[in-house]
């Protein structure tokens, strides 16, 4: 029978399976591919859904096309009409009035001119003396005709005053109503325009010489004044709501229809079509890159069967969530949650490649927006260096709210550089913020979860399982009490050497808690338990004494599978071990069975897979031989850790620790350190013997 909890839910049922060991469970590859192609095609289907509209839907149009029936929008969307904002401008430029610079100087001085012209020619000045008229071409700026000054001095008085006041109160009403200069050209404001027309050809000739603009064009001036008038005219936002009429039937496709038609997600059958395409090719190009990734590079996790069940689940739920979210809301889906999940539960390695991949393949879901897709990049970047540092979950929170800011100021960037409309910013950045607070407060909630049911070590169950009041220690101390301390001395050098060294220090020194726990069953067979009385071992054969002892890594681990210990714990109470031989008893069983095998006499192993679990078996041999010791002084005790760590090297104990030599030389330099402190020598106070 099977029996599996997920998040309070349990079901039961019977599979026909051979038994595995933990041991042998990364040798099992053969479903590598299978698993990593299950999980690939359960993101490209939800993805491949997300936009399966674009064929499904009949209702597709081209401009010009005649509207069959009524299109309604199939969901709620923002329109940024733009014709309609250029129809706005383009009314706004056509209304707005031209900007000219008034020189009110101009019609007096040219009227003046026009009146004193008259009364010297009345006083018949222009014949007795030719410095009148010059004065006059001096204040028009041009020569006046001499046909005009001849046909003027051959009128009559009374024909002269006649013309003066035509032409002084034509000049009067055209100054006041404004004579325009654009471009060169000289125009009379209505409606003096028309009444010039209505003057002779001898009255305009005589207007026409002082005529001059007192209202100037200021070309630059009336452009600023329309691009600001412009500046002002807000994007013209068409909130659409789900099944609001877009096209009645009879209606013609316009351009501005179309574009409203493609926003609402109503596409031409071509561009359906190419959008279908595209979004498959894009898909098997992502799976093109990370599938091979997964083989050859993420093997391990792949077959660790509740990393990859985690993985599924996380994946499948994050990915659900923002298929079936509006575009609009988008920014609400706390992307984070997803990403603290992957980053905690998994190694940082493999977290890094499936927060990648999540957001490649999420890139279509959210409609192709790039302002997602950086913006979401860099916020995981940044957490990528700083979620090492969380330990609790209360920081866990603090980052969630530190990476909510950090993307609320990069999403307000890059969309000022990129231009979005502003009621969408609005709605957006809101969205990000909010996300942002309950990212770190929805991965605390599920995580217990995710730990339990799957069997994950986290740093945060690190922590719990470090509580010495955890029922399989407080059991531990008071069955085997001698063997508790030795854990507490193991967790003591093996945390500071992983410390010293770069590794996780908190698992070993946990794990170091753990590694002894077998020795629970018979705990009167390990001496440190025997509190001076007498060794069993005495009185059964060194060959049942090899089964007790070496059974202990194997007890061990049922007892941690009993309380739910998480496996890579449980490895190290293999791995502490690795394939050492109990010398003394198998010199005492040579002795009575000269043929013995010297096989028979070494743990089953594996030898330690990780820094952490090295650091331990060498603890672990430490700790016991330097208590041996008559004179603790930090040679003798360098001396004991070297003699232990060469023959570990010897008997290739170390291969798989990917340990090297000045690791190992930090290890031995800190262990003296520690071990010194421990046992450091006493003052002798006076009476004392």
């Amino acid at each position: 029978m099977k029996k599996i909890e997920l998040f309070g839910l349990s079901l039961t049922f019977k599979l026909n399976k051979k038994n595995a060991d933990d041991a042998e469970l990364y040798t099992k590859d053969h479903h590598l591919k299978e698993k990593i192609f299950y999980l690939i095609l359960m993101i490209m289907v939800i993805v491949i859904s997300s936009k399966g509209g674009y064929i499904i839907n009949k209702q597709k149009y081209n401009v010009g096309d005649v509207a069959i029936n009524d299109i309604y929008a199939p969901k709620s969307v923002l329109f940024n009409d733009k014709d309609k904002k250029q129809d706005i401008i383009k009314n706004l430029m056509e209304s707005s009035k031209k900007e000219y610079i008034y020189v009110p100087q101009a019609g007096t001085v040219y009227i003046s001119a026009a009146e004193y012209l008259f009364d010297e020619i009345l006083k018949k000045n222009f014949k007795k003396n030719k410095l009148y008229l010059d004065r006059i071409e001096d204040v028009i700026g041009k020569p006046l005709p001499t046909k005009l000054i001849t046909g003027l001095t051959q009128l009559n008085k009374k024909e002269l005053l006649e013309t003066r006041e035509r032409v002084i109160g034509f000049l009067t009403k055209a100054y006041a109503t404004g004579i325009i200069r654009e471009k060169g050209i000289l125009t009379i404001s209505p409606p003096n325009d028309e009444a010039f027309e209505e003057l002779t050809d001898f009255d305009k000739k005589i207007v026409e010489n002082f005529l001059t603009a007192n209202y100037i064009y200021d070309e630059t001036k009336t452009k600023n004044s329309i691009a600001e008038k412009i500046s002002q005219i807000d994007d013209q936002i068409l909130d659409v709501k789900a099944g609001t009429l877009l096209v009645k039937k009879g209606d013609i496709i316009t351009e501005s229809k179309s574009k409203l038609l493609e926003v609402a997600g109503i596409y031409s059958y071509k561009k359906s079509l190419g959008f279908s395409i595209s979004n498959l090719l894009y898909t098997i190009i992502l799976t093109v890159i990370f599938y091979p990734l997964l083989v050859t590079k993420f093997k391990k996790n792949i077959l660790n069967k509740n990393i990859y069940r985690s993985l599924f689940l996380i994946y499948t739920i994050g990915f659900l969530v923002f298929r079936f979210t509006k575009l609009d809301h988008i920014y609400f889906v706390p992307f984070e949650t997803m990403y603290f999940l992957m980053g905690i539960l998994f190694a940082k390695d493999f977290a890094i490649l499936t927060t990648a991949m999540a957001i490649s393949y999420l890139f279509p879901i959210v409609g192709y927006d790039p302002v997602f897709v950086i913006v979401t990049t860099l916020v995981c970047i940044m957490g990528t260096y700083l979620i090492e540092k969380v330990t609790t979950r209360q920081e866990l929170i603090a980052l969630g709210m530190k990476l909510a800011v950090t993307k609320f100021f990069l999403y307000l960037l890059l969309t000022y550089f990129i231009g979005r409309e502003q009621n969408l910013v609005v709605l957006q950045s809101g969205e990000i913020v909010v996300s942002g607070l309950l990212s770190g407060m929805l991965a605390i909630a599920v995580l217990p979860y995710f730990e339990k049911t799957f069997n994950i070590l986290t740093t945060f169950r690190l922590l719990e399982l470090g509580d010495l009041s955890h029922p399989l220690l407080k059991l531990l101390s008071m069955k085997a009490p001698g063997t508790f301390h030795h854990s507490m001395m193991v967790a003591t050098l093996s945390e500071a050497a992983a410390e010293a060294i770069g590794a996780n220090a908190i698992f070993a020194r946990v794990a170091s808690y753990y590694h002894d726990i077998g020795k629970m069953k018979r705990p009167k067979f390990y001496v440190e338990n025997q509190e001076g009385g007498e060794n069993p071992h005495s009185k059964i054969s060194p060959f049942l004494s090899n089964l007790i002892i070496t059974s202990h890594t194997k007890d061990g681990n049922e007892l941690g599978r009993e309380y739910k210990i998480p496996r890579e714990i449980r490895d190290v109470m293999f791995e502490h071990q690795g394939t050492t031989m109990l010398a003394y008893f198998y010199n005492k069983a040579k002795q009575l069975d000269p043929t013995v095998i010297e096989d028979d006499f070494r743990y089953s192993g594996p030898t330690p897979r990780s820094k952490e679990s090295a650091i331990i078996m060498l603890a672990d041999s430490v700790e016991a031989a330097v208590r041996s010791i008559d004179e603790k002084t930090p040679i003798t005790i360098e001396n004991m850790l070297r003699k232990i760590i060469n023959a570990k090297i010897e008997e290739n104990q170390l291969s798989e620790a990917a340990l090297t030599f000045k690791e190992i030389e930090i290890i031995i330099k800190t262990f003296t350190k520690v071990l010194m402190s421990i046992h450091h020598v006493r003052i002798k106070y006076p009476g004392q013997k």
